[in-house]
C-alpha cells in the first residue's frame, strides 16, 4: 500500500511539472520580448514585441519600419515579396518546428515609426500556408 501511495504522489508531482505547449509558447513569447525587444534595426525594421494568443494559438510579431522604408507606398510595392520571405523563414525555421507540428499560426503586424498607430502591413500564416 505504501508503494502505491508513493507512486501516486510521484505521478502527480511529475504530471504537475509538465507545461502544455500553450504554456510554453506564452512563456517563450514573454521572455523573447523582455530580453530582446526592441531588437536592433535590421533592413529598416525592428521587432518591438512578440505575443502569443492562446485562444487562436497564434504568435504575433509586432514590428516597426524605420527610415526610408517607412512609407505606405513602399510597403505596398514590396508586400508580395515581404510575405514570401516571411513565409520562407517560417518554413525553414528549426526553432518553430514544435509549434509548426502543433498547427500554430504566425502573424506579422508592421507599423510605421513616423505614425505608430498606422499599420502598414499585416499577414497571418496558418498551417495550410507553411506545410
Amino acid at each position: 500500500m505504501r508503494k502505491l501511495i508513493v507512486f501516486a504522489l510521484a505521478l502527480v508531482c511529475f504530471s504537475a511539472c509538465q507545461k502544455s505547449i500553450e504554456d510554453r509558447a506564452e512563456q517563450e513569447a514573454r521572455e523573447y520580448t523582455e530580453k530582446l525587444c526592441p531588437t536592433p534595426v535590421q533592413n529598416f525594421t525592428r521587432t518591438d514585441s512578440l505575443t502569443f494568443a492562446r485562444s487562436t494559438r497564434t504568435f504575433s510579431y509586432y514590428s516597426t519600419v524605420v527610415g526610408a522604408a517607412d512609407s505606405p507606398e513602399m510597403i505596398r510595392n514590396v508586400s508580395g515579396q515581404l510575405h514570401s520571405e516571411l513565409l520562407k523563414s517560417i518554413q525553414q525555421s528549426t526553432q518553430l518546428k514544435t509549434y509548426k507540428e502543433e498547427g500554430f499560426s504566425f502573424r506579422y503586424i508592421i507599423r510605421s515609426e513616423k505614425n505608430p498607430t498606422q499599420v502598414l502591413d499585416e499577414v497571418t500564416f496558418t498551417p495550410k500556408d507553411y506545410q
